[in-house]
């Protein structure tokens, strides 16, 4: 064994199940990266544990040998609290290198990485905060009270994908924040940055940093400040993919390295080596962050257009891995 892969059990202790054409049963852990489903490493060079959260119990790991190398891929650090936690005490044991160590991937909630990424040059880091409201009143009670000014974001703490999330423009939204379940679950407030351009459009552009490279991952916008996967349903009525790999092209020659030694310091303060960035880069050299954290869809294409970009992310990561093992993974 050389590679140990870590996934992580969330909180809730629901893992997702679907059952393919010929019976098989697959089975999904919300809040995990998934390098050991989408990078395929030669036989005999990877290993794979499964952590539960602090209210299952876990069996003890024993290990013939050391990992050359433990791969966290525990990503979400609201859902998958407990799991991190156990993944600190398996890193400990191990006392291996470590990809993304837990204890960082703990900072990475958006209420500590809006904290952790204040005052940074050329940065514009949303103020977050972590509350449990009780009623939409509540909501507005708390937001007056923390000095948010409206427009704000409020969002189920844990969700991804533009999902549980209502824009309070104004008081008259009171009754758009009973689409939530005030239930003691917790939720975010967001300070709302207005990121649209001159044509009406909001543009985000995901980044994804690996061993401290940049990489452009994709480029979107949408006349709708959510903007998020079915965005690309839009832009490809509106466009033709040499136009979104233009746009792309000089995003990466004549944006992205502008925002270099931005990316530079959130890596350090972060301490990770992979971790993706949600944001807007405005070509005057402001990075507007919406969300920066190790849980998100970077891996999976849907769009043969961009496979380029996504074959150029895995071999990334396959160095990465290689670097830090001292295995050739025989990455495809």
């Amino acid at each position: 064994m050389t590679i140990l892969f870590v996934r992580g059990v969330a909180d809730d202790c629901m893992i997702g199940a679907t059952i393919g054409d010929g019976g098989q049963i697959s089975y999904s852990m919300d809040g995990n990266t998934s390098f050991d489903e989408r990078l395929r490493v030669k036989e005999g060079v990877a290993a794979y544990v499964t952590l539960f959260g602090k209210s299952v119990r876990q069996h003890p790991f024993s290990f013939t040998e050391r990992p050359t190398l433990v791969v966290n891929q525990i990503s979400n650090a609201d859902q998958n609290h407990g799991a991190l936690e156990r993944c600190v005490e398996l890193c400990k044991q191990l006392d291996s290198p470590v990809v993304n160590r837990p204890e960082n991937v703990l900072k990475t909630t958006r209420d500590a990485a809006s904290a952790l990424l204040q005052g940074i040059d050329g940065v514009t880091m949303p103020k977050t905060l972590r509350f449990q409201p009780v009623s939409p009143a509540d909501v507005l009670t708390y937001a007056e009270s923390q000095g948010f000014d409206f427009p704000f974001i409020v969002r189920v703490a844990g969700e991804h994908g533009g999902k549980s999330m209502v824009l309070v423009n104004g008081r008259e939204d009171h009754d758009s924040l009973h689409v939530f379940p005030f239930d003691g679950r917790d939720f975010y407030l967001t300070e709302f940055i207005d990121f649209r351009d001159d044509s009406g459009f909001y543009h985000k552009h995901r980044i994804v940093v690996i061993d401290g490279e940049p990489i452009l991952r994709h480029a979107m916008y949408d006349p709708d400040w959510k903007v998020h996967s079915d965005s690309r349903k839009f832009m490809i009525a509106r466009e033709s993919w040499d136009e979104d790999r233009k746009r792309m092209l000089w995003l990466n020659s004549e944006v992205l390295p502008r925002f270099i030694p931005a990316i530079g310091e959130i890596t350090a303060r972060f301490g990770l080596e992979y971790y993706g960035i949600d944001c807007h880069m405005e070509p005057d050299g402001n990075l507007v962050i919406f969300e920066a954290n190790p849980c998100m869809n970077i891996l999976y294409n849907p769009y043969p257009a961009m496979n380029h970009i996504v074959l150029a992310v895995h071999k990334r990561i396959g160095a990465m891995l290689a670097k830090y093992s001292g295995e050739n993974l025989y990455l495809h």
